[in-house]
C-alpha cells in the first residue's frame, strides 16, 4: 500500500510540474510590411499611425508621432497603403520595429 502511495504522489508531481510553463514569448506570426513606417519598438502600445501630409493624406507607422507633425507632402491618394489593404501599426517582435501587421 505504501509503494502506490508513493507512485501515486510521485505521478501527481510530475504531471504538476509538466504543466507549468516557462514565460516565454511566442513567435510573432503575423506578416509584417516595413514601407511608411519608421521607429524602433518593444511592444505594440510603442507603435502608432500617425496622419502627416497634405490633408492627412498619408499614415505612418510610428514610434515618434512628433516627428510627423509639421511635414508637408504633395497632395496624392496612395491606393496600395498598407492601411487600406487590411494591416494595422504594430510592433514587428523579430525586427524590434514599427511596421504594418496583418
Amino acid at each position: 500500500m505504501a509503494n502506490k502511495t508513493l507512485v501515486l504522489i510521485a505521478l501527481s508531481a510530475i504531471l504538476f510540474l509538466s504543466s507549468c510553463s516557462v514565460d516565454q514569448k511566442s513567435p510573432d506570426l503575423r506578416s509584417f510590411v516595413f514601407e511608411w513606417s519608421d521607429g524602433s519598438c518593444e511592444s505594440d502600445a510603442d507603435c502608432q499611425p500617425v496622419e502627416y501630409g497634405c490633408g492627412g493624406g498619408r499614415i505612418m507607422c510610428t514610434n515618434d508621432p512628433a516627428k510627423w507633425k509639421d511635414v508637408i507632402t504633395t497632395c496624392e491618394i496612395i491606393e496600395d497603403h498598407p492601411s487600406k489593404e487590411g494591416y494595422s501599426c504594430a510592433c514587428s517582435a523579430q525586427e524590434k520595429r514599427c511596421g504594418w501587421a496583418r
